[in-house]
């Protein structure tokens, strides 16, 4: 019997818990058969393992018990560190509730995904805050906008162009070598000619390429002066499964991706592993008009970990209250106020 989950988190789950009640070698078979299928089976079972594991450590360290009773019991004047040290125990719990059961209410502030039915060579396109926008290319290659992104793409005969210019994008690319499909992000430029992968534009133009299958090659953009004055760059080669990174503060770095992570949006999914809440906090603000704040930047340091669904902000204010000693201090149509539990 497969997990009868499409979602590799709640597929990992299942997956965890038949292994628990059957460790017959047919099980293990068919186990390692759904973890070989697709990169992000590998993934999801790890976070759901660590998961598990941190929550088994934590229910029985009387340390630990003491101070979720005291986060639980806290007032307006508690302090960051006893935040930090709760979030060990409720952090898991929220992991666990949104893994297992990722269902969750309607947030009136979500909108529709769009799709884009005909074939394109060219063009401009845009989704709103909530949306997601499936584009077909003329040469078989697609396109799938994030929430609040904006793309340009230009065919030649020689030249597949797309140019990021805000948000996120996945690229699912058809294979030409005599035609490269190439998408210019930030001051990066990513050229591939069979492959997928996804690229985010950040603040102050910070750039994410995650490759998935395939092979790329990023390079700097050169302004005609650059060109003239430099060497040529010598391009950086992602394999599949590698993500660079680039932005004004740090030097350029080329890290493991967590394909299940990254990959989760196009399921109408936001993925947190052990992620700070003021991160999680801005990433599910990406997905909604109702802005989630914080009256107290301490808050900020909590770790959150789960599976939440895309633009859910009332279902993401719900869990994170009622796992955390924190409350809702005010709300209206435009934003949702957070400070500590009094």
């Amino acid at each position: 019997m497969e997990p009868l989950h499409d979602d590799a988190y709640a597929a990992a789950a299942d997956w965890h818990n038949r292994l628990d009640e059957d460790d017959s070698a047919q099980t293990h078979a068919e186990f390692d058969a759904w973890l070989a299928a697709d990169s992000r089976n590998k993934a999801a079972f790890e976070a759901v393992e660590r998961t598990w594991s941190s929550l088994s450590a934590a229910r029985v360290d009387a340390r630990v018990l003491k101070l979720r009773r005291e986060a639980l019991s806290a007032t307006h004047r508690l302090r960051f560190f006893r935040f930090a040290a709760a979030a060990a125990v409720v952090g898991v719990a929220v992991a666990i509730a949104y893994a297992v059961n990722p269902l969750f209410k309607a947030d009136p502030t979500a909108r529709p995904a769009t799709i884009m039915g005909s074939a394109t060579e060219g063009g401009a396109f845009r989704t709103a805050v909530g949306e997601r926008s499936n584009i077909t290319l003329s040469d078989g290659s697609s396109v799938v906008l994030n929430t609040n992104s904006r793309v340009e793409i230009r065919f030649t005969p020689e030249q597949r162009n797309v140019r990021l210019l805000s948000g996120q994008a996945w690229f699912q690319v058809a294979k030409n070598p005599n035609r490269p499909f190439v998408v210019e992000a930030g001051d990066r430029r990513v050229t591939a000619l069979g492959t997928a992968f996804d690229v985010r534009l950040g603040a102050g133009d910070s750039v994410r390429v995650t490759l998935a299958e395939g092979k790329v090659s990023v390079e700097p953009i050169l302004s005609p002066l650059q060109r003239l004055i430099s060497a040529p760059p010598v391009p950086q080669l992602l394999l599949a499964g590698e993500a660079l990174v680039v932005s004004e503060d740090a030097p350029v770095e080329k890290v493991k991706a967590d394909l299940a992570k990254v990959q989760s949006w196009r399921e109408g999914q936001v993925v947190f592993d052990n992620d700070t809440l003021a991160t999680a906090i801005n990433e599910i603000n990406r997905y909604s008009s109702t802005r989630i704040e914080l009256a107290d930047p301490a808050l900020g340091q909590l770790r959150v970990s789960g599976v939440f669904k895309a633009g859910h902000s009332e279902s993401f204010v719900e869990t994170v209250t009622g796992h955390y000693p924190i409350q809702v201090a005010s709300r209206d149509d435009s934003r949702i106020l957070l400070t500590a539990a009094q």
